[in-house]
């Protein structure tokens, strides 16, 4: 056995030193960063465009020795920046400062990418030299929405023409950049849209022009109205961003004045109103929904609309559906419609869903392609039978994906359809995002036999290289896919550089392509030469152009120059049409006025004919609070759907339309509505058309309102054989509306709040409920009802912090911090704090007329407790505590004047306290001389 050594004692000295030293200064750092607390005053403020903010940063010296503040930095050069402390500070022991920092936001700051706002703090003490981080977060006061629009409220179509066009406007209202899916869906079904489905991308405050091309299906002998469901989806969560209802006129000579379908708006309420047509068609109309718990935890939803037609005793049930929730599973039956299908799908049936995991959802559905759900009005026709499932998989952040599948039986065309499609989102990091795509279909005739199989796939990139930003949109569907995109080829190449927070410039190529193939009407045999069983029509768009944005202060530029050549043919005709074309966009908000000009100019020629025209197309938008105005002219053929309409051998005419509305609140809100009124003339379909319409709901009581609207329209033909006529309608009903049920998985918190004379805790006689005080339960902010009351309706599982009346005189009697993990139901009692007041008297010598001004000089309050409560003197040199009952130590620690008496100590108790703090103060170093004669 080897012998063992022994360890050197000044080894072991050396090591226990080291020890002891590591000890000593992990010990100081502990207590350091325990000791010296550095942080805003506000973790979260709410800002609004071109309003300046201020919010404090706290630094508090709870240690035993005096600190130096050597430096404070924010992290990034903050557009909008305006002040904060740049000058070095020692802070004694026990001492802490509020300092200021303000900023302006402006429309760079807004567009800012991250909400947190990070300042550094450099300071030493006598043992360590530290570096320290702290921020806050801005709420912006920014629409977040995607909105989606036509230049018009309607849009005329003309059935006549094999397909015709209308010009989509999305509009990022936002200040990020935004990646978002356009999804079309026609109500009822009838209109063969193309594109339904896109992907755009969209910078702050940006908006796009997008062209959709729309033929109505030929087996319609009686044109209706139809809607259009827009839809706008946020690439990277899935989350719907944006939608509206576009209304198309189908234009006829002779036309069947009808109600169009509506859709109910609105929740938790009921109505009944009276429906007057000048056409006759006049009903009584039953809308509503609302929402219930069935047990604790089931949840119930239901929608109705009903409609009964007073002359015929007839009756009509639509968009009526129930839907029952419970967990993670959600069934509804009655009228059914669901999205990210690459088919439209919506009717009468039923459909059921559950989500299992964190990310994945599956979803089933049967149902028969008929938009009412019964009825004794409309004869019931007999619609496609559909059934189709859908399973979502993936995570929220780097990946996400879909897979569907649809069989249609159409009993009307005698074709049965199959469409499967697949889609998946990777984010490879912050800066690149990859989206594909891939769809098969089959389409067979029940009696013709003949067959169709078709297939899709697309491939979407966008990244961020430096200040270079990437998008590429790439989507190619088979003349034969029987999904959304069929017979379509869509390319979109855009590259932009940011070149300051203000300038940007893009160049960009596009072109999208429309050629379908359909199966043959099985009505009627295939017959080798007969067109009249074909279905065919082709479009097409190729656009290469670029583009400069410019913001100056509350100015926004665009000029963007584009080479254009569009294409459409049918059976019987072809039309070609190539363009200079120079856009140009300018926007201003001058206070609450905002103004949009936008205007196109194009040198054009048709059919590859040697005469070149002139074209212009204007739109002006002028914005005041509610109100706003619209007008649009248009000179020539913009379009190459316009060359199908020409009357006049020269090719020149114009069109014009005016459109004004005005939302408005009035009367403490309890009556609120909007008014349309538009004129709309054009020398192209030689018409003059004329609306105006109104909505009212007048609030009589809380839950209770009547409803007003009206509708009247004019219509001219100026052609040979003019015609004209107008038609009329209005509603009157009365709604009632119900209290919103709380979501399973959330709870009902209630408190009543009142006044706790004998600190008891208990509400007992002589002691009154507060009303109108603002209660917060963390951001969730209330105010109390007339018994004191408020509720938090679907507050989530968690801990919260319950405030009352930070600024000034009650405090709580129980422990702020609330466990919600069932219905909460609490009498909360508040003793009211005891006023303090004082004021600053300065003593001045003979002769003395200088003025002083005190006002914003802070006076602090310290509890037994070591609690400091500050105030500020005011523009009359006073200020003013709300204390609870015990002994306190008053004192200014502002050096620029010198008081008699800086350090008081007062007993205020439970009777309150009736004196006036009194600091009396004079110049520093100011001596008046007199000279005597």
């Amino acid at each position: 056995m080897r012998p063992h050594k022994e360890i050197p004692i000044s080894t072991v000295k050396r090591t226990i030193l080291f020890f002891a030293l590591v000890l000593h200064f992990s010990f100081a750092f502990a207590q350091e960063k325990k000791n010296i607390q550095i942080h805003f005053e506000n973790d979260n403020v709410a800002v609004k465009k071109g309003s300046t903010f201020t919010n404090f940063l706290v630094i508090e010296n709870k240690s035993s020795e005096e600190i130096t503040i050597q430096n404070i930095m924010p992290q990034e050069n903050y557009p909008g920046l305006l002040f904060y402390p740049k000058n070095d500070f020692t802070l004694a022991a026990g001492q802490s400062k509020n300092l200021p920092v303000k900023l302006i936001a402006n429309l760079d700051f807004m567009k800012l990418k991250s909400n947190e706002i990070k300042f550094q703090v450099s300071y030493t003490t006598s043992t360590v030299t530290k570096t320290e981080s702290t921020s806050f977060f801005v709420d912006k006061d920014e629409n977040k929405n995607i909105a989606i629009y036509t230049a018009s409220y309607e849009n005329f179509i003309n059935p006549a023409s094999p397909a015709s066009s209308i010009m989509l406007i999305v509009e990022n209202q936002g200040y990020s950049k935004r990646t978002v899916k356009i999804d079309l869906q026609s109500i009822p079904d009838g209109l063969e849209m193309m594109p339904k489905q896109q992907t755009i991308s969209l910078e702050g405050l940006e908006k796009q022009t997008v062209e959709i091309r729309i033929a109505v299906r030929k087996q319609n002998t009686l044109f209706p109205e139809f809607n259009i469901n827009a839809t706008a989806t946020d690439v990277l969560n899935n989350e719907i961003v944006g939608s509206n209802t576009l209304y198309l006129v189908i234009l006829s000579n002779n036309r069947q004045i009808a109600r169009g379908n509506e859709t109910v708006n609105g929740s938790n309420f009921a109505e009944i109103s009276y429906n007057e047509n000048s056409s006759g068609f006049n009903f009584l109309q039953l809308r509503g929904n609302t929402s219930f718990r069935v047990t604790e935890d089931l949840k119930s939803r239901f929608n109705i609309g009903a409609d009964y037609y007073l002359e015929d005793g007839r009756y009509n049930l639509y968009d009526t559906w129930l839907e029952l929730e419970k967990k993670n599973t959600v069934l509804r039956v009655g009228n059914v419609n669901s999205n990210d299908y690459d088919h439209p799908v919506f009717g009468r049936g039923g459909k059921a869903s559950t989500k299992f995991g964190e990310n994945n959802q599956i979803e089933i559905l049967a149902l028969e392609n008929n938009y009412n759900l019964y009825g004794t009005y409309f004869q019931q026709t007999k619609g496609s039978t559909i059934m189709g499932a859908k399973y979502g998989f993936g995570n929220a952040k780097s990946f996400n994906g879909k897979v569907s599948y649809i069989f249609d039986h159409d009993p009307r065309f005698n074709i049965d359809t199959q469409v499967a499609n697949a889609t998946s989102s990777f984010l490879i990091n912050d800066k690149h995002t990859i989206r594909t795509e891939i769809g098969l279909s089959n389409e067979k005739g029940l009696i013709n036999k003949d067959e169709n199989t078709g297939a899709s796939m697309g491939a979407n990139y966008e990244g961020k290289i430096g200040k270079w930003d990437i998008q590429s949109i790439n989507s190619f569907a088979t003349k034969s896919y029987a999904g959304i995109k069929r017979g379509s080829f869509f390319s979109n190449q855009r590259i932009s550089r940011q070149f300051s927070a203000s300038q940007r410039a893009f160049i960009q190529y596009q072109n999208s392509q429309v050629d379908p193939e359909f199966l043959s009407f099985q009505s009627a045999p295939i017959q080798s030469g007969n067109t009249a069983n074909l279905r065919y029509y082709f479009n097409s768009t190729e656009t290469l152009g670029s583009g400069y944005q410019l913001s100056l202060k509350k100015w926004n530029f665009l000029l963007s120059p584009k080479i254009e050549n569009q294409k459409t043919a049918n059976i019987y005709t072809s039309q070609e049409l190539f363009s200079y074309r120079m856009e140009a966009n300018i926007s201003t908000v001058l206070g609450a006025h905002g103004f949009n000009w936008m205007a196109e100019y194009s040198y054009s020629k048709e059919n590859n004919k040697a005469d070149w025209f002139n074209s212009l197309r204007t739109t002006l938008s002028y914005r005041y609070k509610s109100f706003s105005l619209n007008g649009t002219a248009q000179w020539n053929a913009i379009s190459v759907f316009d060359l199908n309409s020409y009357y006049d051998t020269d090719r020149n005419f114009a069109n014009y339309n005016v459109y004004a509305s005005y939302n408005f609140q009035m009367l403490k809100n309890n009556l609120t509505g909007s008014f349309t009124a538009g004129t709309y003339y054009s020398e192209l379909y030689q018409n003059l058309n004329s609306n105006i319409s109104g909505n009212l709901e007048y609030k009589v009581s809380p839950s209770w309102s009547t409803t007003g609207y009206f509708n009247f329209s004019g219509y001219k033909s100026t052609a040979a054989y003019a015609s004209s006529g107008s038609y009329y309608q209005f509603r009157v009903g009365i709604k009632k509306s119900f209290t919103a049920a709380t979501a399973l998985g959330n709870h009902k918190v209630t408190f009543q709040f009142f006044e706790d004379k004998n600190f008891n805790g208990l509400l007992e006689t002589g002691e009154s409920a507060i009303a109108n005080e603002i209660v917060k339960l963390d951001n969730f902010v209330a105010i109390t009802d007339k018994n004191g009351k408020v509720v938090f309706q679907n507050v989530p599982e968690g801990i919260y912090t319950l405030k009352v009346n930070e600024s000034a005189s009650a405090r709580l009697m129980m422990d702020p911090v609330i466990m919600v993990n069932k219905n909460i139901n609490r009498k909360v009692g508040l003793v009211k704090n005891i006023k303090v007041s004082g004021k600053l008297k300065e003593i001045k010598q003979t002769y003395d007329v200088l003025e002083t001004d005190v006002t914003g000089i802070v006076v602090y309050a310290k509890s037994e407790d070591g609690v400091i409560y500050t105030a500020v003197v005011n523009q009359k040199n006073e200020f003013e505590f709300f204390l609870k009952d015990g002994k306190y130590n008053l004192y200014i620690e502002n050096d620029k004047y010198s008081y008699t008496q800086p350090n008081q100590t007062i007993q205020v108790t439970k009777e309150g306290y009736s004196g006036t703090v009194v600091f009396e103060y004079k110049k520093k170093d100011t001596t008046i001389k007199v000279k005597k004669f």
